[in-house]
């Protein structure tokens, strides 16, 4: 909000700077140049001919700047020290565009880590968090194994708790929000490469809670854990594809084993029927792959891929933008 009202102030305060040096070529040289060195100025002089309808604008653009630039102050102290230091230039390559809101708030996470199983996004300074957000996986641990999480309001199961922290000023008590359900959530977490994982966000509340939370997120260091969960599931998936090629291989006499042929992933999405229970291998733009059984589509459209681990099996959802290619097997 405070972005919107210094931009709208700028862009008034030009249109009635321009507006103003025009409506002066009619005056003298003096009053022109007046006009077009220092505008803001004529609102404190009268009966120099200058119109009355571009110095408004004039006014409601100073207003604008000067409200918008009171209310960052009040909300984000630190952005306002960054903008008036012109340091906002040299850092802007280090801004991402993860942008959202908590309780109405503008909110812009300055830190993402995991404490813990927790995903962690804060802004402030770190001896004096302003806002917080809080994804926990404690009672949902078996998300982490699969690259994408989607959640849809109406999904049952174990999914995270969200806890929401703000802090509105010195005149107000500190915030805190648990949620434990209908929100949505489309989180992507690409495989570790140097240690630091890179993906994106896109978490809706109810409208109750005025939250929202989307854009690129880059993670520090990526926590042992979730670096074992992710090469045990790629070892299993190893293991399943050369199970599989040693059991055609068997029941062929010798023969090679089945190769890979591209599917059209329209063809799966308009008739998956005819794709039902057949192995396929998806890859998906973030460079993963994933072995499994075709199950169906969801009823929002997603890919449904089925695993075998170990006595039990589990289910990865795919939504079709996130697919590059999809293969089945193809004995030549």
């Amino acid at each position: 909000m405070e972005a919107l009202l210094i931009l709208a102030g700028a862009v008034l305060l030009a249109l009635g700077w321009v507006w103003l040096v025009i409506a002066a070529i009619r005056l003298s040289v003096g009053r022109m140049l007046f006009a077009l060195l220092a505008a803001p100025l004529t609102l404190l002089v009268r009966g120099r001919g200058y119109p009355v309808s571009p110095r408004l604008l004039l006014l409601l653009g100073l207003l604008g700047i000067l409200i918008g630039t009171a209310q960052l102050y009040r909300h984000q102290p630190e952005r306002l020290d960054l903008l008036l230091s012109g340091r906002w230039m040299a850092d802007a390559s280090t801004v991402n565009d993860l942008q959202g809101t908590i309780m109405g708030q503008p909110f812009s996470p300055e830190r993402i880590f995991w404490r813990g199983e927790d995903l962690v996004f804060e802004e402030g300074p770190e001896d004096r968090v302003r806002s917080a957000l809080t994804i926990r996986f404690g009672v949902a641990q078996d998300l982490l194994r699969a690259p994408t999480i989607e959640r849809l309001p109406s999904d049952d199961g174990a999914w995270p708790e969200l806890i929401l922290q703000w802090y509105s000023g010195a005149l107000s008590a500190p915030g805190l929000r648990k949620v434990k359900d209908e929100y949505s959530l489309s989180l992507d977490l690409a495989e570790p490469v140097d240690g630091q994982v890179a993906g994106r966000i896109h978490l809706h509340l109810p409208t109750i809670y005025n939250t929202w939370l989307t854009g690129r997120i880059e993670l520090p260091p990526t926590p042992d854990w979730l670096q074992e969960r992710i090469h045990g599931e790629q070892l299993e998936q190893q293991r399943a594809a050369e199970q599989t090629a040693n059991a055609a291989t068997e029941k062929g006499g010798g023969e090679l084993p089945p190769q890979w042929q591209e599917l059209s992933l329209l063809a799966m999405m308009d008739e998956p029927e005819l794709f039902a229970g057949a192995p396929v291998r998806l890859t998906t733009w973030s460079g993963r792959t994933h072995l499994g059984a075709f199950k169906q589509l969801s009823e929002e459209n997603r890919l449904i891929l089925a695993q075998t681990r170990g006595p039990h099996q589990i289910e990865l959802h795919f939504h079709p933008l996130d697919i590059r290619m999809i293969e089945a097997r193809n004995r030549p």
